[in-house]
Order: structure tokens, then C-alpha cells, then sequence
């Protein structure tokens, strides 16, 4: 079955993560890019990254939809994102020195800037707490609070000099106050780093120099006048007139501020309400939407509970430390083995088997085995219909655990009417840290394949091993698997069931 046949009598499909992210979303944004006439992302910013193979080569991107490898095919970014020009330009940049054509790539008139105090602001805080969050420092939070709080400024303005002047002076004035809480020098050092024209925005005092900022978005707005308009309408009208819209999710339902495990959130709703909001439908107007799930591992970056993670609180302050990379690791743990009894090292041995690491950012993922508590909870909102994504990372894995119900173990805990208590067993997840950080995992194990299946082709030929673990997944969370990814590549992808 090819993904015409999959995806036939459905117009409408969002593709997004039921977990933390990096689950592959971009491979099969890209796939199903084939398939649609118009490809839109509508929430985060550069704070996501893409990573799409085609015969061996990869494209990251961080705002442009994946779908721009596919000619011919409408790209949008619509109004729910928050967008950074400078990146913008990099990655255009960029995809056309591969060649892409970019002439049916464009920008909502409304979607929201990221700004030079938004990185720094972003910066500044993560440094007060210690980086307890685990940003990316892109100045994406910042940017969606200024946007609640009714000062934000939109791509639209930037065509608008006068008005783009006057709304950032009122902008950059509304933060002096918090600025003035920092250590100047310290200000004055993350003013001097490449996200913030090392240095061009500054002032001899440190703060920022509004007429330099001006400057600088005046010619990002000059050579973007012709890629912006009203997405919204674009992306309405394609509905209305039966033509096929890919919805790209960004970042992972559990990484939602309505639905994630808040605080330890990103600053949008990564739902498929929110990725219909994002590009201005309504959540009704979507008729599939196919949840990424990363099996029978998954992975979590930034801080934040995480019951199945490999190693525990040493992975978790491993992973949380700046200066760890791929090749760190790899001399620190030389030997590192995916059936290591050593939970930590198999971990380790996992990431570096899978590249966990960041496409944004670089850092490590942490690890763990694949949770169905938390995909029970996130799918009442992605939905049943679900794609196991990575799984020839653990061909050689001899045993796979499954986390299928928590232990709660922590002190009375209030739910509204219910109460929680130690030894009670968990099924379907709560969000809430001050529950998850006790629920102490309980696990079925199931054999190991043992042998490369991402050669295969069809589901039939797959190991019957795999073929249990689908079956598992399927019985026990109540989804069901349509697609597997056997490897990075499009052509490596297997259909197993049609939509429900």
C-alpha cells in the first residue's frame, strides 16, 4: 500500500509527536509531502529542527516545512509561528545551494518576530535558573509571552518602517526594567554572540541600540515583501476547494503548554489543535492526523521528569551538562553496549546508535524505554492512529522493555475529588511533575529481533518478534500502528494497517 492508497478519501492530515519530540516527524512530513498540494507548519520557531534523508543525504530545517523538496508544492509558515528572519535567510540559504526551488515558500503577514531582546531575555533566564528548562535559547518563549501580552511585533510590520520603529521602542522599553535586574557585563557578553549579530545590536552601556535594530529588520523586511501574505486564507481556501493540506508538527504533545508536562513545557500548544490553529483552521477541519512514536525507545531534551530514562538522575545531569557531545561520550564510555547491564552505559549505547542528538542544538537526548502510560494520556488529544518511528536503533537488543503502568510512590497527592497514594498503580499518565517524578515504571520484557530489518519491505517479512512488539503496542495502549520506519531513508518505510 502506497501512501496514495493510505491516505485515500482524506484531504486534511497533520502529522505530529505524541511524546517529547525528535521522533522523526520530518521524515514523514516529507513522505506525505508527495501526496499534498500544501505543506504548513504552525507552531514554535527555530527552536525545532527537521532532519529529512533522501538517498543518503540530509536536510535540517528549522522553519522552512519539510515539504520543500517537493516541487511545485505550496509551503507555508503560518501565523502561529514565531519567526526569526536571521535564521530564516540561513536556512534559505541554505536549501537553495541544495538546489530547491523556493518560489512557492511564504510567510503569514501575522506570524510573530522573534527580536534581538527575546534571545537575550531567553539568555538571561535560563542563566538565573540554572538552565532548569533546558531551552534552546532561540528567543522563542520571550517571543510567544510578548505576544500575550499584546506588545509583539508581526513579519507584517517589518514592511512598515514607521510602525516597526514605534513598536519596538515600545517593546524594548517594556524590558528595561528586567534588564536592569542583570549583571550588565553579563548582558553585555550575550550581546556579543552570533544569534545577535555579535554585537551589532549594542550599545556602549550594554543595552540595546534601537536604531540598529530598525536598520537591520528594515532590509529583512525589503527582501521578504514578496514571500509574505495571508497564510490564513491560503491555507483556508485549500481546504474549502478539496485540495490535500499537510499539517507539520513541531516539538511533541508532551512538550504542549496545555497538555504537556508543564512547566518542563515549550511555549506553544504542539496539539493537533494547536497546528490547526497555528495556520488558521479549526481543529475540526483536519480528518487524520497520524501521531510520530519513537519505539521501543524514546528520548526527552531539557529538563523535566522522565520515568523510564536509562541511568536515571546520572543520565539526566550527564545530558544536562553543556560541554557533553557525541564524541565525548564516546571517550567516555568507549565500550558502551546496547545490552550493557549498566543502565547508564546502555543508554549511552542507544543514543549513540539512534544520533540522539539535538538538531538544533547538539545535545544529548536522554533516554529510556518507550512508556505507555504517557502514550494512553497523549493519545485523547493526537488521536489513535499512530507510526512507530526508529526502531532498527535495537536490532541487536537481545531484551525490550516496556514500561505498561507506573507505581506511584511519592506522598498523598490531591486531584481534584480523587486522591493519590503511595502504592497506587497508574495506567494512563498524569502530566503534572509532582506526580510523574514518583511514578516508578513497571515493565514487560519482549525478545529482541536480533537481525537488520531495515532492508525490509513489507510487513509480512518483518521478524516475528517485531511483529509481537507492533501487536503489544497496539493491545496495550488501544492505537493503531499504520506506518513503521525501518530506517532514515524515504523508501524505508512499511505500511501496516490502514487509518481508522
Amino acid at each position: 500500500m502506497n501512501i496514495d492508497q493510505l491516505l485515500k478519501g482524506h484531504s486534511t492530515v497533520a502529522v505530529v509527536c505524541t511524546q517529547w519530540g525528535d521522533t522523526g516527524k520530518g521524515k514523514f512530513v516529507d513522505l506525505i509531502a508527495e501526496w499534498a498540494d500544501v505543506i504548513a507548519r504552525g507552531t514554535g520557531g527555530a527552536n525545532a529542527g527537521h532532519t529529512v534523508e533522501v538517498g543518503g543525504k540530509k536536510l535540517v530545517t528549522h522553519l522552512i516545512p519539510c515539504g520543500i523538496q517537493h516541487p511545485g508544492k505550496v509551503n507555508v509558515i503560518g501565523w502561529g509561528v514565531v519567526f526569526d528572519p536571521r535564521q530564516f535567510f540561513i536556512e534559505l540559504d541554505e536549501v537553495k545551494a541544495e538546489g530547491i526551488d523556493c518560489s512557492n515558500l511564504w510567510i503569514d503577514l501575522n506570524a510573530h518576530l522573534v527580536l534581538p531582546q527575546h534571545i537575550l531575555l531567553d539568555r538571561l533566564d535560563e542563566t538565573a535558573s540554572g538552565g532548569k528548562l533546558g531551552t534552546t535559547g532561540r528567543g522563542i518563549g520571550p517571543a510567544y509571552v510578548d505576544y500575550v501580552a499584546r506588545t509583539e511585533l508581526t513579519v507584517n510590520d517589518m514592511l512598515n518602517p514607521a510602525v516597526f520603529r514605534s513598536k519596538l521602542a515600545r517593546n524594548l522599553n517594556k524590558h528595561q526594567a528586567k534588564l536592569k535586574g542583570f549583571d550588565p557585563e553579563l548582558i553585555r557578553s550575550i550581546l556579543q554572540h552570533e544569534h545577535l549579530g555579535n554585537g551589532m545590536f549594542c550599545q556602549d552601556d550594554g543595552g540595546f541600540d534601537l536604531e540598529a535594530i530598525v536598520d537591520v529588520y528594515r532590509v529583512y523586511g525589503e527582501a521578504l515583501q514578496d514571500r509574505v501574505r495571508d497564510t490564513a486564507q491560503l491555507v483556508r481556501d485549500a481546504v474549502a476547494t478539496k485540495k490535500k493540506v499537510l499539517l507539520e508538527g513541531a516539538q511533541g504533545l508532551l512538550l504542549s503548554v496545555d497538555y504537556g508536562t508543564y512547566p518542563f513545557v515549550t511555549s506553544s500548544d504542539c496539539s493537533p489543535r494547536g497546528l490547526a490553529h497555528g495556520v488558521g483552521l479549526r481543529e475540526d477541519q483536519v480528518d487524520l492526523v497520524l501521531g510520530i512514536v519513537k519505539a521501543p525507545y524514546m528520548t526527552r531534551v531539557g529538563q523535566g521528569p522522565f520515568p523510564t530514562e536509562l541511568g536515571g538522575a546520572e543520565s539526566d545531569t550527564w545530558c544536562g551538562r553543556s560541554a557533553i557531545t557525541k564524541e565525548v561520550e564516546q571517550e567516555r564510555f568507549p565500550s558502551a553496549s546496547i545490552n550493557s547491564l549498566d543502565p547508564m552505559e546502555q543508554g549511552v549505547a542507544i543514543r549513540q546508535a539512534g544520533n540522539e542528538y539535538g538538531a538544533t542544538t547538539g545535545r544529548p537526548r536522554r533516554v529510556g524505554w518507550l512508556d505507555l502510560p504517557l502514550l494512553r494520556y497523549a493519545k485523547q488529544f493526537t488521536g489513535e492512529n499512530i507510526v512507530l518511528t526508529k526502531p532498527d536503533v535495537l536490532d541487536a537488543c537481545e531484551r525490550i522493555p516496556v514500561c505498561h503502568s507506573y507505581a506511584y510512590e511519592g506522598p498523598d497527592y490531591q486531584m481534584g475529588e480523587d486522591t493519590l497514594t503511595k502504592g497506587d498503580i497508574v495506567y494512563t499518565a498524569y502530566p503534572q511533575p509532582e506526580i510523574l517524578g514518583f511514578c516508578v515504571p513497571r515493565y514487560d520484557y519482549l525478545e529482541g529481533w536480533l537481525c537488520s530489518i531495515s532492508d525490509l519491505t513489507t510487513y509480512p517479512e518483518l521478524p516475528e518478534q517485531f511483529r509481537d512488539l507492533v501487536n503489544y503496542i497496539e493491545k496495550e495502549a488501544g492505537v493503531n500502528v499504520t506506518l513503521v520506519s525501518v530506517g532514515a531513508d524515504r523508501e524505508q518505510t512499511i505500511t501496516v494497517n490502514p487509518p481508522r
